[in-house]
């Protein structure tokens, strides 16, 4: 493993925790970061009270954390230009929180609940709208970190959109599972992701597209190992994210049990990758 790298898990993973109980938990498990889920049914949310932020900032240096990112919910698709302000409003919302709780990265999806026929359709406008997100984060001291996702999983689609946006403080996750499940190869996400690559989520699951179904970490398909052993040659130093997705998936084992799980075969894999690099 890479000495530089953080290891976070999001926040989706445990619901039911206050975030004075994420905070605890992470620590004791032996988590480097979080990566808070924001937006209205988050842990955190720009609405909350700047002494409840730095309170959290407090905890969290004092358990030994740091903050990985802040999920802010986004869609720069809209027709009207009304809602696509909205949606950087709430971005920009985002990016003062992640500032104020020492995040390195506002998390933000290109087109959340809002299905498009064909992406291309969409470029110009959204990359509008980045690289705006973009100016107003590095004025604030954070980064865009974009998720492939939705009819933007591909991880060529949104290369496409990040290549017309060249501001440094705008980067890309790669979910392994998820490009995995859309049917790319690790060499697809590699290929278009690593140049603007921010950090890495991390899940495991079996099967594609309609048939995806996550699983318990090590008992999946997902070619997490081979992606991180392609990093590990080229001396990624990012953070990897454990996405553990009980918020959506309540039937998933417990973030009491899965996360430290979780954890362990996260450390494996990265040794492998290393052992594997040298």
């Amino acid at each position: 493993m890479n000495p530089g790298n953080l290891l976070a898990f999001s926040t989706l993973a445990c619901p039911e925790w206050p975030a004075e109980t994420v905070i605890e938990k992470a620590a004791a498990f032996g988590y480097d970061a979080l990566e808070w889920r924001g937006g209205s049914a988050g842990h955190v949310h720009p609405a909350l009270p700047a002494r409840q932020v730095a309170r959290l900032r407090r905890q969290q240096a004092a358990a030994g954390l740091q903050a990985l990112a802040v999920t802010a919910y986004t869609a720069f698709v809209s027709d009207h230009a009304a809602e696509r302000e909205a949606a950087l409003d709430h971005l920009r919302g985002h990016c003062d929180l992640a500032a104020a709780l020492g995040a390195r990265y506002v998390r933000a999806f290109l087109n959340e609940d809002a299905p498009v026929d064909d992406p291309r359709r969409y470029y110009d406008r959204v990359a509008q709208c980045l690289d705006e997100a973009a100016r107003y984060a590095a004025s604030v001291g954070v980064a865009v970190a974009v998720e492939p996702h939705d009819e933007f999983i591909h991880s060529a689609t949104c290369a496409a959109v990040l290549e017309r946006v060249p501001h440094p403080a705008l980067g890309v996750i790669w979910d392994v599972g998820n490009t995995y499940a859309a049917g790319e190869t690790v060499d697809d996400g590699y290929r278009h992701l690593r140049p603007r690559l921010s950090y890495v989520q991390v899940k495991d699951g079996r099967g594609r597209g309609r048939a995806w179904r996550l699983t318990r970490f090590g008992e999946g398909e997902a070619p997490v190992p081979q992606a991180m052993a392609r990093l590990a040659a080229d001396g990624y130093a990012g953070a990897y994210s454990v996405e553990w997705e009980r918020a959506w998936h309540p039937e998933l084992d417990p973030a009491e049990t899965a996360l430290p799980h979780a954890l362990g075969q996260l450390r494996a894999w990265l040794a492998e990758a290393a052992a594997v690099s040298h």
